[in-house]
């Protein structure tokens, strides 16, 4: 038997019996100004680039462990992350032409025993475009918990994620936060 709460954004799933496992999900979409093409070659092409506007990982680099899918530049990336550490990110999807990839995450806290992200960018226009995030958690007991808590401080990162590409990709500059981050790495 199959439970769903729901709770805004957040989707509570139960599979199977035994363990008890839950999903949450997310979805969250932006719309940009400017081409898919243009919006894809940040998303995708520089995906091992995400530490240079977003205020959410410090820095980053590629996954040098993951096989690069046709298409992609790497294969994934390794993302230090206030609070989290280090997070590797692998592509399991990947295509070009859809503009669309999938990639699962590993050293999240331990009661979120599978986490991946759907990322698809459709143009909306000749100088527009939306990027749509689908976020899968899967959880033990204790996610059941703590997901509510989770979800606050996430949904919240997903707001400022999007926010800060939709600034990087219009303006082709970071946010004044990711510029007080980077300065205090400077210093």
């Amino acid at each position: 038997m199959r439970e769903r709460y729901e709770s805004g954004s957040m989707t509570f799933k139960q599979r199977g019996t035994t363990p008890r496992k839950d999903i949450m999900e997310f979805k969250k979409n932006v719309e940009i100004k400017a081409s898919a093409d243009r919006v894809w070659e940040v998303v995708a092409h520089e995906f091992d680039r995400v530490g240079m506007w977003s205020s959410a990982v410090a820095s980053s680099g590629p996954n040098l462990d993951a096989s690069v899918p046709e298409g992609a530049t790497v294969g994934g990336r390794v993302c230090a992350t206030p609070g989290f550490g280090d997070l590797k990110e692998t592509f399991t999807q990947y295509s070009e032409e859809n503009k669309q990839f999938t990639f699962v995450v590993t050293g999240m806290p331990s009661f979120i025993t599978l986490a991946q992200n759907t990322v698809r960018v459709r143009p909306t226009g000749a100088n527009t475009a939306d990027v749509s995030l689908h976020i899968q958690m899967e959880t033990n007991a204790v996610g059941k918990v703590m997901g509510p808590m989770f979800s606050i401080k996430l949904k919240a990162t997903l707001s400022t994620f999007l926010d800060e590409l939709k600034n990087y990709i219009e303006k082709d500059e970071v946010s004044a936060k990711k510029r007080k981050q980077l300065a205090k790495v400077a210093a």
